[in-house]
């Protein structure tokens, strides 16, 4: 069922109440865990709600009103119009805005701004009733330990209780309900996966939309190298905050060689162009925001003093140039100004192609072996540990013989290991070899689910029960019982279904 309207959702959960009808809430279907698969479910679609408000201006930036079927590029285009710019945007630009919030999705600017639910001021949701909650940001904060107080249209009251469990500090996690002490009602249903209600309207802020921003992609020789550089390209971004001299660096993705060598023998480094050195066993792929409008002429003029060693300007992008040098990095770098921005979209193409190319290999054995099915994780570790846990990944992966690929967003700690499957029994070693990433990732203070979600992946949702304990999942089962009585929203998704549907 495609849903038009707040109204026409809300009509149908009234009409269908008490009735024993599971829905499932759907938006671009880019799940990468299987929550947006029906499993015997009514589909509520918001894709037809693509209404987008006018932008309030303040003086921190702006906030504007998007119905929960906008995608997210179709938002950056219209706040880019006015000024204006959504940071939070994944990769997938096609992914519409309740998806993202429903996953607390990130992406590659997460290292500057933050995940989806840094920058959500409200929602609008449809609970399971037809009731329509409003909530905004600070508007219903409750300490842990009490509960949330939810009026409904027929008098009655919900108790919802909040999370008794603690998540680790760190930048992203999509490990099932969010906790927080005080929590904020907002940020239960960020990240909710669909489970809790269906988001039909969603309020973000807004920040300046960058004067310019520089994108580059460099090759490395090796993991240490590629760590090496994006430890002081972070230390230099925190300068930035306070002094603007420094390179702000928004962004620092990651392909490993194995990834290289995908993109190699499936054509795509002759297809956008990009000449990979034989020696490289890393790609980086970099942005860099400037606060003054930066042309075409002038970035290759401060590249080439850099190069020349002369007349170096104390400027952010000369500072940026120096530090690939000291690199050993510059010389190699495909370069692309903000006036080139088809050349920009052909290197994040680049980094895009590689999980695109899993998918086709594994679709193709997948037709060979039907038991084959994608295998990959999205930890997150502090950066100051990734080192160590890309060395479990890579060794994991090459102790039980399974072909494998790594990326994601290096700036974060924040990576994707991926086996590549050959058949059911590596379908299984691969299993295996994720749940030992997810201890060892958690020792270090991190965590097994990062940004995708848990949906109705077996593996994940082990994962989710490894990491925060039965305790935890009993603690959102008891959330999801108080705001949806009768298990009508997405069963099965972060924990199985008590009451499988039909």
């Amino acid at each position: 069922m495609r849903v038009a309207s707040e109204a026409e959702a809300a009509a149908f959960l009234r009409a269908t109440a008490g009735r024993g009808v599971r829905v499932l809430p759907q938006a671009a279907r880019s799940s990468l865990t299987g929550g947006a698969i029906p499993r015997g479910e009514v589909i509520l679609s918001v894709e037809p709600m693509t209404g987008i408000g006018p932008v309030e201006t303040g003086t921190h930036g702006g906030r504007i009103a998007v119905q929960a079927g906008v995608r997210l590029g179709a938002l950056q285009r219209s706040v880019a119009e006015r000024g204006f710019y959504y940071p939070p945007v994944p990769t997938y630009q096609e992914a519409m805005i309740a998806g993202a919030v429903s996953t607390n999705a990130g992406g590659a600017a997460s290292f500057k701004y933050g995940v989806t639910r840094d920058w959500v001021d409200g929602l609008r949701i449809v609970l399971w009733n037809g009731d329509v909650l409003a909530v905004g940001r600070g508007e219903a904060c409750v300490a842990r330990g009490g509960s949330f107080r939810i009026a409904l249209s027929d008098g009655s009251v919900l108790e919802v209780p909040t999370p008794d469990y603690a998540l680790p500090p760190l930048k992203k996690v999509s490990a099932g309900y969010s906790a927080s002490d005080p929590m904020d009602l907002v940020d239960l249903f960020v990240g909710s996966e669909g489970t809790l209600g269906l988001i039909t309207e969603v309020t973000v802020r807004l920040v300046a939309l960058p004067a310019a921003v520089l994108t580059a992609l460099v090759f490395c020789e090796s993991w240490e190298g590629a760590l090496d550089l994006t430890t002081v390209l972070r230390a230099e971004a925190a300068r930035a905050r306070t002094d603007p001299s420094h390179p702000d660096v928004r962004a620092i993705e990651s392909v490993d060689a194995e990834s290289l060598d995908l993109l190699r023998a499936h054509g795509d480094t002759r297809r956008l162009r990009v000449s990979v050195p034989e020696r490289a066993r890393v790609a980086l792929l970099l942005e860099l925001e400037l606060t003054e409008q930066a042309s075409t002429t002038e970035v290759l003029e401060s590249l080439e003093r850099v190069v020349e060693r002369r007349g170096i300007p104390d400027a952010p992008l000369a500072r940026f140039f120096e530090i690939l040098n000291g690199h050993g990095v510059l010389l190699d770098m495909e370069l692309a100004p903000s006036e080139d921005g088809a050349r920009q979209e052909a290197l994040r193409e680049f980094r895009e192609s590689v999980p695109r190319r899993v998918s086709e290999i594994l679709t193709a054995r997948r037709r060979r072996d039907p038991e084959v099915r994608k295998v990959g994780g999205d930890l997150i570790v502090p950066f100051e540990r990734l080192g160590e846990m890309i060395r479990i990944y890579e060794e994991g992966f090459r102790s039980r013989g399974l072909p494998f690929a790594i990326w994601g967003h290096l700036s974060d700690g924040n990576l994707h290991p991926n086996a590549l499957p050959r058949n059911q029994a590596e379908v299984a070693s691969g299993f295996e070899a994720m749940l030992e990433f997810g201890a060892e990732a958690a020792r270090r203070g991190g965590c097994p689910l990062s940004e995708h979600g848990v949906g109705r992946s077996p593996l994940k949702q082990e994962l989710l029960r490894r990491f925060l304990g039965e305790g935890a999942v009993r603690t959102m089962r008891r959330i999801k019982k108080a705001l949806d009585p009768e298990g009508r929203f997405a069963p099965g998704v972060l924990f199985p279904a008590e009451n499988p549907s039909p």
